[in-house]
This record gives C-alpha cells, sequence and structure tokens, in this order.
C-alpha cells in the first residue's frame, strides 16, 4: 500500500517518517508550506514532493489528511478521489463527517489519531512508538490501520463517531491543561522573588516524578500531598494565601480538590484522608475555618 501525506507538519511529518521506518511506502506528500515538504520528502526514500492535494491522491492508495482540523472538510472537498482509494484524517476531535466527499465519491474514510504531544522535530517519530492511536473506520480500512499503526510500534484504540469528543477531551485534560497547571504554578514563584522561567525548572522535577509514580503505580496509588495525608491544617494554609495573593486561583484549587478527595479515600480506604473527608471538603467549599 502506498501512502501519501497533506500536511507536512508535526503530525504529518512524525507519521511519514514512523511508517518510512517501518518499510512503508510512503510516495508523495505535501503542505501548505513547500519548504516543509520538500525538506520532509527529503528525508524519505522514493517520496516526491507534490504541488496540490490532488496530486497526492494521484499517486499514492492511502491519503493521510494531515491538517489543522478546521481545514480537513475543505481539503477534502477539493480532490477528485478515486473509488479504490482511502483517505484518513488525523483528528483525535472530528469523526468523518468532513470526509464526505470521499465517501459519496467510494472512497474508504477513516480517522487515525496519535496520542501524543507531537512539536515538528525529527525524533517526534520515535515518539509515536509506545503511543496509543484512536482509530475510527469499519473494515477493511479499519484493519488496515490497525496493521499500520502496529507496525510503527503503536497500541490502536477504536471509536465510535460518538467516542470521539470525549476521548478528545481526556487528552486536552492530561496534555494540554498540564501545562496550564504548570505555567499557573511556576507563576506563584513570581511572590518570592522567582520568574517563571526558574520557577518552572525547579518545578519539573517534581512533575517528572509524579508521572515516574504514575507510570509504576497507578491512579490512586500514585497521590501524594496534604489532600492524600488528610492534612487540614496544610489546605487551610494554602487557601488563605491564595486567598491573599491570588483569590483568582481559589476556584481552580478548589475544584481540583474536590476531584482529589476521593481518590484520597479510594488510596487508603479508613485512612487519615478517609477520615478527614468532610472536613476537607468543608474546607474546599469554603465552609471550614479558612472560608470566605
Amino acid at each position: 500500500m502506498k501512502v501519501g501525506f497533506v500536511g507536512a507538519g508535526a503530525a504529518g511529518g512524525a507519521l511519514a517518517r514512523a511508517l518510512a521506518a517501518a518499510g512503508v511506502p510512503v510516495v508523495a506528500v505535501t503542505g501548505k508550506g513547500p519548504e516543509r515538504a520538500h525538506t520532509l520528502a527529503a528525508a524519505i526514500p522514493e517520496c516526491a514532493a507534490v504541488p496540490t492535494a490532488q496530486d497526492v491522491a494521484d499517486r499514492a492508495d492511502l491519503v493521510v489528511l494531515a491538517v489543522p482540523d478546521r481545514a480537513i472538510a475543505e481539503v477534502c472537498a477539493s480532490v477528485r478521489w478515486r473509488a479504490d482509494a482511502a483517505v484518513v484524517h488525523c483528528s483525535g476531535a472530528h469523526s468523518l463527517d468532513v470526509l464526505e466527499p470521499a465517501r459519496a465519491a467510494g472512497a474508504l474514510v477513516g480517522g487515525c489519531h496519535p496520542l501524543q504531544t507531537l512539536t515538528g522535530a525529527p525524533e517526534d517519530a520515535a515518539r509515536l512508538a509506545g503511543s496509543v492511536f484512536g482509530i475510527e473506520a469499519e473494515e477493511p480500512l479499519r484493519g488496515m490501520l490497525a496493521d499500520l499503526v502496529e507496525r510503527i510500534g503503536g497500541r490502536p484504540v477504536f471509536l465510535s463517531a460518538r467516542d470521539k469528543a470525549l476521548y478528545h477531551a481526556s487528552a486536552v485534560l492530561i496534555s494540554n491543561y498540564t501545562v496550564t497547571l504548570a505555567a499557573t504554578a511556576a507563576g506563584l514563584w513570581e511572590a518570592f522573588g522567582v520568574d517563571r522561567r526558574d520557577g518552572l525548572r525547579a518545578l519539573l522535577p517534581l512533575l517528572q516524578g509524579t508521572v515516574a509514580n504514575l507510570e509504576q503505580h497507578g491512579v490512586p496509588n500514585a497521590l501524594t500531598g496534604p489532600i492524600a495525608r488528610g492534612d487540614a491544617g496544610t489546605l487551610e494554609r494554602h487557601l488563605n494565601v491564595l486567598a491573599d495573593y491570588r483569590p483568582d486561583l481559589l476556584p481552580l484549587y478548589r475544584e481540583l480538590g474536590r476531584h482529589t478527595v476521593p481518590l484520597a479515600r479510594e488510596r487508603d480506604p479508613g485512612g487519615a484522608a478517609d477520615r478527614m473527608a468532610d472536613a476537607l471538603l468543608a474546607l474546599l467549599d469554603g465552609c471550614g475555618e479558612g472560608g470566605e
């Protein structure tokens, strides 16, 4: 099966390199910026940088639309699809309705989303090994995509149209919002004279340790900290200092804490957090001694 890519950015570049390294023929690539497409094609044997999506579709059996979500439908509609082609997008949020012009032409359509954060660096291809890929497609394309994912060391997970939004929301929570939390936590260091960049550098080993604990111990056993210990005094001090210094962060801190209490109880039934759960929740709800 010959594969072509429309889009030579982070996702397209990583997938094209990974497939080529696994021995899958990647024959054509195009992109919004011709320089990026030429760079990618030069890194893959027997791959050509071509001017348009139509050129890719004319050369490949499987066309991967690795373009921004907002552009998928427009790009798909711009191509004259062959009935023997397969067309796949890489969106985690969209279902297959955006590929309707290809389906109407008789092509097989699907979605194959790499559940990985990609930056556009050449080493991104190696990061796909071990990653989950969310696949939405009917047979025979479903099996074809699963086989390609496994060839690059990925793990296929099969999704329905109904699953996609929740699947993508989970990815945003664990990936994108981790960056937001890191920026927020590092910004607090400015109160004691450390800029956000140095604050982040100081906090990264803690974050890396947390990820290592998650890998080794899972949820809820990776949980540590004052709520896990049932430490209402420390929790109250946090609420009081945030009320003075960053009251805008209190709703976020309280809501995260409310979701942490059940995990702490699950981690140690009958332990300190379990016994102190009502007091912890009262503080987080603003009803304890440190309440507003």
